[in-house]
């Protein structure tokens, strides 16, 4: 816990010393700020960050809080991202977006019909947005988020682990994964440096989930060098803080390499609760990501 009371200070800190710092958005392979129409910053390294990827994880914990994904270990995701603006006018935008976040597992099967490696659609989020966004000046940046989400587990996967409303009752009475929520974030940048942090509060009233949770992140980008491929690498982290996780951290972090219109290829490391799916709260877990994040808007 002294841990976690220090990082935050230090965080604090950072959001304060940073006033000091200029900003450039001259750079085309920029990946915090967006190349394209949204206004508000990237949260490059939060699993819930409003981006398209293609991800394969390898899970490097030996178990999964009592939980076994598959046979091999391996979660593939499939996110989409379509970001929409609706409005604009000086330093204000009114934006919508949908969120889709598919995993597959793979499991090896031998019975007597099939003798072979299997895949199963494990999960499926589903967000929808309503982005409201401020360039408070030519560094800070607010957004106010109004969000719907649903969770749901892929029903080839409920079969071939034996849910039933008999194995699994509490599963099919309560769903603490369908909520909405309002969230305030707030964004730094300049050219060298961008931190983020917010708040969100699920204001469904007949929800069982517990209601509160904060999350800070930082990216360290535009490195000066004379090679183009190290000025074009970013490094980052992203801490959540969810109250119905007892408030325990959930860490994201790797390296990135930016290419144009804030696509990406990324290595990173997760160590946390599930960040999707009805099983979030009683499963904790780590893995490794190779991903490419692409950017989607109409």
């Amino acid at each position: 816990m002294n841990f976690y009371k220090n990082l935050i200070s230090f965080l604090l800190f950072l959001f304060c010393f940073s006033s000091s710092f200029g900003q450039n958005n001259n750079n085309k392979y920029e990946p915090f700020l967006s190349q394209k129409n949204r206004i508000f910053p990237f949260l490059l390294f939060s699993p819930t960050d409003n981006s398209s990827a293609f991800k394969v994880s390898p899970l490097t914990a030996k178990s999964a809080g009592g939980f076994q994904f598959n046979s091999y270990k391996v979660l593939v995701n499939l996110k989409a991202n379509v970001f929409k603006k609706l409005y604009a006018k000086n330093n204000y935008q009114l934006a919508v977006s949908g969120h889709i976040d598919n995993q597959f597992v793979f499991r090896e099967e031998n019975s007597a019909t099939f003798n072979g490696v299997t895949h199963s659609l494990f999960n499926t989020d589903y967000f929808i947005y309503l982005h409201n966004d401020f360039v408070l000046n030519k560094n800070n940046y607010l957004r106010i988020n109004l969000y719907h989400r649903s969770s749901h587990l892929g029903d080839d996967f409920l079969l071939k682990n034996g849910y039933t409303t008999i194995t699994n009752p509490d599963y099919w009475k309560v769903d603490s994964a369908n909520y909405e929520t309002i969230e305030v974030l707030y964004a730094y940048n300049q050219e060298k440096l961008g931190l983020y942090g917010g708040v969100s509060y699920i204001i469904r009233t007949n929800s069982n989930r517990k209601k509160l949770a904060f999350q800070t992140g930082g990216v360290f980008k535009n490195f000066e060098s004379e090679s183009e491929f190290l000025s074009r690498i970013f490094i980052g982290y992203d801490f959540r803080f969810l109250e119905n996780n007892n408030f325990n951290a959930d860490f994201n972090g790797g390296i990135g390499y930016a290419f144009k219109n804030n696509n990406s290829l990324r290595f990173e490391y997760y160590n946390g609760h599930l960040p999707y799916s009805r099983l979030e709260n009683e499963v904790k877990t780590s893995w490794i990501s190779l991903a490419f994040y692409y950017n989607l808007e109409l």
